[in-house]
């Protein structure tokens, strides 16, 4: 009977530190899973450490093709009129449109300049043809003033050979000259949200013609 007993008690026993150990009396162990994980504060701001020691977020990563997506386009070939009639309409449409002239090189001119008056650009014109130069070009300035452009080169060296030509024929008023070409062409940078700039888009340069369309560099 005393090992019956005996048995029971030991069984007793231990159900009593299984259901303590498992924390039905209100204790257990701090450092198990379950404890830890009641403990854990804003879990949301977990990090990672890397092999190298560095830690980083965990952060979601950013899903391509979202409707906030900004697309950027250039629309080049446009002559400076229709340039600004693109960039006009694409703010309308509420775009962004940035107009970036397509700044041609300088110009290299062999030139008499600064003649006072008409009279005396007609008078030095007189006397080029006594040196037998028949290509020049009477140009009238601000204030009455003139010049007598002799040739046009698209560089330098071109230009001063043609004035040491010139300058061999006894003709010492002229002079290299470089010139700033104003801009005849430009391109046209267009921004926005991509579904709705990509819908838009033919729209908006079907009137130009000579359009070529690129995508921005990156």
């Amino acid at each position: 009977m005393a090992l019956r007993a005996s048995f029971f008690l030991l069984i007793f026993i231990n159900l009593v530190f299984f259901a303590w150990g498992q924390g039905y009396f209100g204790g257990g162990d701090p450092n198990r899973e379950p404890d830890r994980l009641a403990q854990q504060l804003q879990p949301e701001k977990l990090r990672v450490i890397a092999a190298n020691g560095t830690a980083s977020a965990v952060a979601p990563a950013p899903t391509s093709g979202s409707s906030g997506e900004i697309a950027c386009r250039i629309v080049g070939g446009l002559a400076m009129i229709d340039a600004e009639a693109l960039k006009a309409a694409t703010q309308a449409a509420g775009f962004e449109a940035q107009l970036m002239p397509q700044v041609d090189p300088a110009l290299y001119l062999v030139v008499i300049a600064d003649l006072p008056n008409l009279a005396a650009a007609e008078k030095k014109a007189a006397e080029l043809k006594r040196f037998s130069v028949e290509q020049q070009e009477t140009v009238a300035l601000d204030g009455g003033r003139q010049e007598i452009v002799l040739g046009r080169f698209p560089t330098e060296p071109a230009a001063r050979e043609f004035l040491l030509g010139l300058n061999k024929r006894g003709i010492k008023s002229a002079r290299v000259d470089a010139r700033d070409q104003p801009p005849a062409k430009a391109r046209v940078e267009l921004r926005g949200v991509a579904a709705s700039l990509l819908q838009q888009l033919p729209k908006l340069i079907a009137p130009h013609a000579d359009a070529a369309l690129t995508d921005c560099p990156r």
